[in-house]
């Protein structure tokens, strides 16, 4: 035990790289992958609040804010202000930094070469002790303001944010992570306050850093900083979500927009991954891999789908599709530029439906499995990306030594099964995007 955290450490056997995990008495969590000689250094802090988390329930009672806040707080933590603010400071010590917020988390990330306990002294003092003020607020206000319009007017943000309307009635993911015009006025300092103190209090993050470290001495600064938190250490705030139908609210939404070349989406709504039917954990990692594979087989530049769709010229080389699977949502969303969109999403919709019921070639689909796992062995040897994929892992209690064993009980059968709501053509929905019509 060091400075009031229990340690476990743990070897990849494939790799020989090593893990190790110190859990503070507190509940917070922080991994730690030694790279020795390695110059440069990461971290990462991964906050599990998203976009989707606009009503919860703390200690005493329920509460609402604004869509948009969890990106709100994220800027306000990250700004660059007229002192520097975060990303100034970050950047005056030669750190790469940035931040992100999603559906579901937040996380805050930079590395460097030098200068790096200063720069994650600097770092944790604007996620554990943010400036939440009023001024700060108004100040962040028009930059996110601004940043709305930009997606707004960009048509294939707009054609996506359609789309996850056309899947979703009640769910929050409906919500643009950003948040509307509207929102983003409505959110205020105690909006952003109540947030924090709820879900950045350190029984609720967990850190990860990777590279040539002192691990002792990292430890002991975190433990002076628990010393001194003030705020409550309970981890008691529950998200609350709106009960959802398993299929789309609606079939299909045709958007004009200033573009040169049509282009399409077509959605499916998993129906089985909604509020009260979660899944978590390994579990549903296991269940992102496998669909990714089944995807890769099905409709990747190397299947036959694509390549008929191709030959007709319904796609071209914009093709591309995205798996969203999260605790309690989760779609599938493919599509890009095509001069006949209608055509084509209706030839995706079929063929999906069609090769899926055929039967999945399972030596495609294990060619695609040997790639995707090979692949991931050879990115642990990078800081970055190995700090990134634990960051993420921490989400749902697992390390990244996991993934091979993941991997290896995936086959062509599960992962069908697991998929089969791709051969049911009540999942589906469309969003077609044309050119603006001329008045």
């Amino acid at each position: 035990m060091t400075a009031g955290f229990i340690r476990h450490e743990r070897q990849d056997p494939l790799t020989g790289k090593v893990l190790r995990t110190y859990r503070h008495t507190c509940g917070l969590i922080v991994k730690f992958i030694p790279r020795p000689g390695f110059a440069r250094k990461f971290a990462a802090v991964t906050v599990p609040y998203g976009s989707v988390h606009v009503k919860f329930k703390d200690e005493q009672q329920i509460l609402s804010v604004p869509a948009g806040t969890a990106h709100f707080l994220e800027h306000c933590v990250f700004s660059r202000d007229e002192g520097g603010g975060l990303l100034g400071k970050l950047s005056a010590l030669g750190a790469s930094a940035n931040a992100y917020t999603s559906h579901t988390h937040t996380l805050y990330y930079f590395s460097a070469v030098r200068h790096f306990d200063e720069a994650l002294d600097s770092y944790l003092d604007a996620i554990l002790n943010p400036y939440l003020e009023t001024d700060r607020v108004e100040a962040e206000r028009p930059v996110i303001l601004s940043e709305l319009d930009q997606y707004h007017d960009d048509p294939e943000t707009r054609c996506y944010n359609s789309l996850i309307e056309n899947l979703y009635e009640n769910h929050p993911v409906r919500l643009d992570i950003g948040g509307t015009a509207e929102s983003v006025q409505a959110i205020t300092s105690e909006d952003l306050k109540q947030v924090w103190r709820n879900f950045y209090k350190p029984c609720r993050l967990s850190m990860t850093l990777a590279g040539d470290l002192d691990e002792n001495l990292i430890l002991h600064s975190l433990q002076d900083r628990l010393n001194s938190w003030t705020g409550s250490q309970k981890n008691r705030a529950m998200p609350l979500l709106p009960d959802e139908p398993a299929f789309p609210a609606q079939k299909e939404i045709t958007l004009h927009m200033d573009v040169s070349t049509p282009s399409f989406l077509v959605g499916i709504k998993d129906p089985l991954i909604l509020p009260g039917q979660e899944m978590n954990g390994r579990d549903l990692v296991a269940r992102q891999r496998a669909a990714r594979l089944l995807l890769d087989t099905l409709i990747s530049p190397v299947s036959p789908l694509f390549d008929q769709l191709y030959s007709q010229g319904l796609i071209n080389d914009s093709f591309g599709f995205h798996y969203s699977c999260e605790e309690n949502f989760a779609f599938l969303a493919c599509g890009g530029e095509s001069t006949k969109p209608e055509k084509a999403a209706e030839a995706i919709r079929n063929g999906l439906i069609s090769y899926f019921n055929a039967g999945i070639d399972s030596n495609l689909f294990e060619i695609q499995k040997r790639a995707a796992a090979g692949d991931f062995v050879r990115s642990l040897d990078s800081v970055e990306h190995s700090g990134m994929v634990q960051a993420q892992c921490n989400l749902h209690d697992i390390d990244l030594f996991d993934y091979p064993e993941i991997y290896d009980n995936i086959d062509c059968t599960t992962a069908g099964e697991a998929m089969r709501f791709l051969a049911d053509p009540s999942c589906y929905s469309t969003a077609i995007l044309l050119p603006a019509e001329v008045t």
